[in-house]
Order: C-alpha cells, then structure tokens, then sequence
C-alpha cells in the first residue's frame, strides 16, 4: 500500500483511507448490516489502509461507535482515526442545513459545540486522541462564527493531545484562505472524481503551496463509477443518490457508454472498471488520499487494487479525452 504524509503533521497515512459515510444507517443510506461493516473494516486494516475515515453526521454517531467496536483489538498506533465537527443536532444554536430522522442539523463551529463534539467522538471510538479532526460544514448565517474562533479551539485541542493534526472540508477558497490565516491546516476534504473535477483543480495548487494533503471523497460516484449499475437501477427515495447529477438518465446514459468503451483497458490491466477509475483517481497528484466509501469487503478491495495499478501515460490521456467527451471536464 502505497502512504502520503498528512500535511506537516508527520502522520503516515495509506494512500486509500477507509470511509465510513455508508456505515451510519441512516435514512440517507438504507438499512445497515453492522457484521458487513465491520468485516469490511478489519479487512482493510489487514490489506494495508491504516487510515479510517468517519463523522458525527454518518448516522448520528453510529458510524463512530461502529469504528470503535472495529479497532478494540488493533494497536491504536497502528491507526490514523480521522473524524469531524460542525454538524450540530444537540440544541437549536446553528445555521440549518437539513432535517432527516427527526432531527433539524445545523451548522455549528462554536468553541462550545467543538469541544462538546469532540468529547463525544473519543468516547464513540473508544480512544484518547483523534489523528485528524476535520471541520465537517463551514459557518454560515445566521450563525456565522469567526473562524479565529474555531481555530483558537482546534488549536487548544492539539495543546491537550486530543487531536494531532487539524483538517477543514466543504470550503471556499477564501474560507481556505482565513483558517490558514488563523493556523496550521494538514487536511483539505472535498468532493473529486472524474466527473466532478473543479475542486480538485481550483484547490489542488493551493494544497501543495501550503504543505496540504487533499483528501478526495465520492471517487466513484456512489457507486456509478464502478460499472455495476446500469439504466434500469432506480434510485429509491431519499437516497444520497439523487442529489448527483450523473444519476438522471440522460447524463447516466453518457457515463455507462464512457466506462463500457474501457473493457479493452480492463482486460490490459487485469482489472474491473472500479479498479481502473481508482487508479486514475490515485494518479491525480501525489499529495492525494482517496477517501474509499463502502460497507462490504468487495467494495474495499476494489479500491485497494485500483490504488496499486500505475497507468501508462497514453491510456490515462485517453481516459481524460473520454471523460471530456462525457461531459465530465471541468471547462
């Protein structure tokens, strides 16, 4: 398994991190098989991904607690736990974002919230110290706190030895701009796949300028990307799936036909179509970690076997002519 430096923070990280979105078992994802889950997790461990990826949001801290049941019997130093704050259910102070299990979720970066959160996801993972603590939703208004706040909180947090290194997600680039004005950043979270590359090319210069690893989630488009769903798949109701564009059959269509014209890149490299977009996910820049979503063993190991496929130039200037031509580049 290939591994990147989280920031300057001196963590070692695998290259593909496990993420735990999927694992929550809320009515964004369905109902949940924990056994599943948890094989999938140890799975990973023993493949080589040491770093696990999980959030409060993820099932109101079931995925948390799922993780922490997963590493009860591996070295904790061994492990690189990374998990979030700013998703705020607990009273009514916050900016709304949505309402979904009978619960209203806001946005909330206070000093309070974070050190309340922060709390609560050491006892879900059942550790002392989280290796990567990201902020999860950006302020906004009517509860806009100052992002010197935020930060004089994450920082007292690294002073205490709860976190190590301090991640931020779902960002503009002046929000980017004021977090490293107030502090050190290891971590930049945002959306990348092929089809969706505009924040990885607006971000990536800015990462690499500022020593800043660059996470990238939904590499595969909730699935899309692995070749495993066709026209016929319905997308039931209340799915994450219907908030992506790709999913409506016009655009679907489009994707399908790009990925069936790579059999013959499949067969060269003794791979399926997951493990294809993965390698050309991996070979965006060296300072990249894929956030691997999934709740089965299959979908870890396919990400594990993409991340260690290495792209001849040509075939990789193909698949970003292809991608082009589907719609998916960022003109």
């Amino acid at each position: 398994m290939k591994t990147r430096q989280i920031g300057k923070s001196g963590i070692t990280a695998s290259a593909i991190a496990l993420g735990t979105w999927s694992m929550g078992g809320d009515a964004q994802w369905g109902a949940q098989d924990d056994e599943a889950s948890l094989k999938a997790i140890h799975s990973a461990v023993e493949h080589g991904i040491n770093t696990i990826d999980t959030a409060p949001a993820y099932g109101f801290g079931y995925s948390e607690r799922l993780v922490g049941r997963a590493i009860r019997e591996i070295p904790r130093e061994k492990l690189v736990i990374q998990t979030k704050c700013g998703f705020w259910w607990r009273d009514d102070e916050g900016a709304v974002i949505i309402e979904r299990d009978g619960k209203v979720c806001r946005r909330n970066l206070s000093r309070r919230a974070i050190m309340l959160d922060v709390e609560e996801s050491l006892k879900n993972l059942g550790t002392d110290y989280i290796d990567v603590y990201i902020t999860h939703h950006q302020a906004r208004e009517p509860f806009l706190v100052p992002v010197s706040e935020t930060m004089d909180a994450l920082m007292e947090l690294k002073r205490q030895g709860k976190i190590r290194a301090v991640g931020i997600s779902n960002c503009s680039e002046k929000e980017i701009k004021d977090y490293l004005s107030c502090g050190e950043i290891d971590v930049l979270q945002e959306r990348f796949s092929m089809l969706d590359q505009d924040k990885a090319d607006k971000y990536l210069p800015v990462c690499q300028e500022n020593g800043i690893t660059f996470e990238a989630f939904s590499p595969l488009e909730q699935g899309l990307l692995s070749g495993k769903i066709g026209m016929d798949y319905v997308v039931p109701e209340g799915n994450l799936r219907n908030n992506i564009k790709w999913y409506r059959p016009e655009l679907r269509r489009r994707v399908i036909e790009m990925l069936d014209g790579w059999k013959d890149l499949c067969r060269k490299y003794e791979c399926n179509t997951a493990n294809l977009v993965v390698a050309w996910t991996s070979a965006k820049a060296e300072n990249l970690i894929i956030l691997g979503g999934g709740r089965k063993e299959a979908h870890v190991l396919d990400y594990i076997k993409g991340g260690n496929i290495e792209l001849e130039k040509a075939d990789a200037e193909r698949m970003n002519r292809d991608i082009a031509l589907a719609g998916g580049s960022t003109e």
